[in-house]
């Protein structure tokens, strides 16, 4: 039900060398899988508001349905998937809402899509429309993160994803990495990731395929690249939350701030000559809101770790954002240091001490 997990960037360059890891990890060539999904929302984008996705994907040979809602942290999401009918080459592909039965589930298309079960128990009144689709073949591997304490132990799938994501007569290439938890403790999924981030120089991303799809489905029905503008999220509050509770809310949404718009920087493609200032401001921004949070950390709640260098870290990378008073890095610059190990590393580091938190 709860998916942990990091999506990343792959360097043009690092390709092969990531798919030579897999295929050791897999003791071998890494098995293939065939990924053919429909993406659903409704005209006016309720899901993609929502942070939440509904697909219909071909599995090789099998069927499965499967939403996503955004979770408690950078790291969660809510996501359930149940087998669909198969569907005929050439027919309509629909979702049929009454396969989600999980309590957590159907209280978040209620809430997202203003879904009434009890009058509408497919969802066919809502309507959900297909906005985009991707094609994508998934290399998967497995690895065991043992050298390590018992806190800090799990096993993870490291999953390549090599294809498109499509909308009317546009698309746009796809090659992601994700590691995903499949049991232990989910600092797992942060020392793998670091590892992989310095072998390879991979760089954290924050968009979905969802929200890529939802962007790409924009501009194809507007012919205008359509950007979602500047993110600045605000700290969503436990009820009845602690002190320390309080501190790791805001701490959380101080790095969604950095990092969703730290993505819409460095997955720009036209070469810098789109004006990116809205979003390298925001992504100074949000640096200085992160330093303003870890400034005002709990008496006692950080201990020994990645956590130590965090404040040098915030204060490295403002600099090169913002290099002086009044003025921000221009685009050409902004988007290799977006894509550089530095903000990637920060933003594990920082992600370390939410988990360790709680």
């Amino acid at each position: 039900m709860q998916e942990i997990e990091l999506k990343f960037q792959i360097p043009q360059g690092a390709l092969a060398a990531v798919k030579a890891e897999l295929a050791t990890l897999a003791g071998g060539q890494a098995p293939a899988q065939k990924l053919q999904a429909a993406y659903f929302d409704t005209s006016d984008r309720k899901l993609a508001k929502a942070r939440a996705a509904l697909r219909v994907r071909q599995e090789d040979d099998d069927w499965v349905q499967t939403l996503k809602a955004a979770g408690a942290n950078a790291m969660t999401r809510l996501e359930d998937n149940q087998a669909s009918k198969a569907f005929a080459p050439g027919e309509a592909i629909q979702p049929d809402l009454s396969l989600h039965q999980p309590e957590p589930v159907r209280q978040a298309l209620m809430r997202d899509l203003g879904w009434q079960p009890e009058r509408d128990p497919k969802g066919e009144h809502l309507g959900l429309i297909q906005l985009y689709r991707t094609d994508m073949q998934r290399l998967r591997a497995q690895t065991s993160h043992t050298d390590a304490t018992p806190q800090r132990a799990g096993r993870v799938e490291i999953a390549l994803d090599l294809g498109l994501i499509a909308a009317g007569d546009r698309s746009v290439p796809v090659h992601e990495l994700e590691i995903e938890l499949i049991d232990g403790h989910a600092h797992a999924v942060l020392d793998v990731a670091r590892g992989l981030v310095a072998r390879h120089g991979l760089w954290l991303d924050s968009q979905t395929k969802a929200h890529r799809g939802d962007q790409l489905a924009r501009e194809a029905s507007t012919g205008q690249p359509s950007p979602r503008p500047p993110v600045r999220p605000r700290t969503r509050l436990p009820q009845g939350a602690t002190p320390a509770q309080a501190w790791v809310a805001a701490l959380d949404a101080a790095l969604t701030h950095i990092s969703d718009n730290l993505s819409e920087v460095a997955l720009e493609t036209s070469d810098a000559r789109a004006d990116l200032s809205p979003w390298i401001k925001a992504w100074a921004i949000g640096l200085r809101r992160l330093a303003w949070v870890w400034r005002h950390a709990p008496v006692g709640l950080l201990g020994p770790g990645p956590s130590a260098s965090i404040t040098d870290q915030i204060a490295a990378l403002y600099v090169q954002v913002r290099p002086a008073a009044g003025r921000y890095i221009v685009s050409a610059q902004a988007i290799p240091l977006a894509r550089s190990v530095a903000p990637t590393l920060l933003a594990l580091d920082v992600l370390d001490v939410i988990v360790a938190a709680g």
